[in-house]
């Protein structure tokens, strides 16, 4: 699993993969990524969500996404 996400990771444009990295794996809040990308906070949304729904997908294009009931 891990080694999947690394890989829908790194097929990410830099823009939706920066935002991904200080968001979810650094912690950042939004107001502060935006800050260090220099872009508005509501950019850092639409990027951190078009970035999940892309590793989302390529989660279950190999088979790993979690099931919804």
């Amino acid at each position: 699993f891990d080694a999947e996400i690394e890989r829908a990771l790194a097929e990410l444009d830099e823009p939706f993969r920066s935002v991904v990295q200080l968001v979810d794996v650094d912690g950042l809040t939004y107001a502060e990524a935006a800050e260090i990308l220099g872009v508005p906070a509501g950019t850092v949304m639409s990027r951190l969500h078009r970035a999940r729904g892309r590793i989302r997908d390529r989660l279950d294009r190999a088979g790993l996404a979690p099931r919804s009931h």
